[in-house]
């Protein structure tokens, strides 16, 4: 059986948060939702099936746990029921961790809006962005992120994490969930570790559009160049206009306002590596057992639908064998 899917959405490739999540409504006013702020504590290495430079060094990520306030309760009050899973979200290039928590604007805060659904959302700034630590971006790629994602993945799953209220809770389950460039990701985690019991792919394939890339283009040059805000780091999308139209199809003024002054430098070892792993991602992905979900956007300027489509072939072809 198949186990690849395509749900189109109408979006660009970098902004999901342009549709509010869906979730019933009635039932959302009656789930009472809560936010915790959490940190891990991983190693820049880089063990998975994709080799590429890291420093090997000792960082800090950071995020938050957003789910159903009882399922958030401190782990020491042993009656309350516990969730079995939650859905780890990694952002892509150009965005952070407010891809998928945006408390700027509620209604598009897609983590709140799965919690009031009944989901558990782990949502972080991956390295080198926002509160998360900023090492050397030379020394960040592919497979040390793809790395960085498992340490998460195995926290969440252990409880070997620190929460700025209450105890860490343990998940049975854990989903992986990579926008963009952390598609690429995430498909790296799932083939190298097999840990985790589902990959979710968003707006993402192994196959771009010009404009994506002349984006990756300008982005590597910035980096090769030297001429990035900052050592090691350059803009996927030029700060502004150009960003604002790259990424965002039908976001209200509230969204944009908010979301384009936030626009982040990348690290350069994400740009320089990401080729290199896709001309090695179709056998890996072949391997992967676990569900898949792959979500495309409609008017994605980034990615056309029948990459998306090609993307999905590549999980759907294992159940073929």
């Amino acid at each position: 059986m198949k186990r690849a899917l395509a749900l189109p959405l109408l979006l660009t490739a970098a902004v999901s948060l342009a549709v509010p999540a869906a979730a019933d409504a009635a039932k959302a006013k009656k789930v009472r939702t809560a936010s915790v702020a959490v940190t891990f504590t991983v190693r820049n290495t880089n063990t998975s099936k994709f080799a590429c430079p890291s420093d090997g060094a000792t960082y800090q990520v950071r995020g938050h746990i957003t789910g159903p306030a009882k399922a958030l309760a401190s782990a020491s009050k042993k009656k309350r029921k516990r969730p079995k899973a939650a859905t780890l979200y990694l952002h892509g290039l150009g965005v952070a961790e407010w891809l998928w928590y945006f408390p700027a604007v509620p209604s598009y805060n897609y983590a709140l809006q799965q919690a009031k659904a009944g989901h558990v959302s782990v949502t972080v700034d991956r390295l080198g962005y926002g509160a998360s630590s900023h090492p050397d971006g030379n020394q960040i790629c592919i497979g040390s992120e793809a790395d960085v994602a498992h340490q998460l993945v195995q926290a969440l799953k252990s409880g070997s994490y620190a929460v700025a209220a209450g105890k860490p809770i343990r998940y049975k389950r854990i989903a992986l969930a990579g926008h963009s460039a952390a598609g690429e990701i995430s498909i790296l985690e799932a083939y190298s570790y097999r840990d985790v019991n589902a990959v979710i792919v968003v707006a993402f394939s192994f196959s771009n559009l010009p404009a994506a890339n002349i984006a990756f283009g300008n982005q590597r040059n910035s980096c090769q160049a030297g001429t990035g805000p900052q050592p090691g780091y350059a803009y996927f999308g030029q700060p502004g206009a150009e960003f604002a139209k790259t990424f965002f199809h039908s976001a209200t003024t509230a969204v944009r306002a908010a979301a384009v002054p936030l626009h982040p430098p990348d690290p350069c070892g994400a740009n320089l590596s990401l080729t290199d792993a896709l001309n090695k991602q179709a056998a890996g992905v072949r391997t992967i057992k676990v569900p898949a979900l792959e979500i495309c956007g409609a008017n994605d300027v980034l990615y056309a639908t029948y990459g998306c489509e090609a993307q999905i072939e590549r999980f759907a072809s294992k159940d073929k064998k």
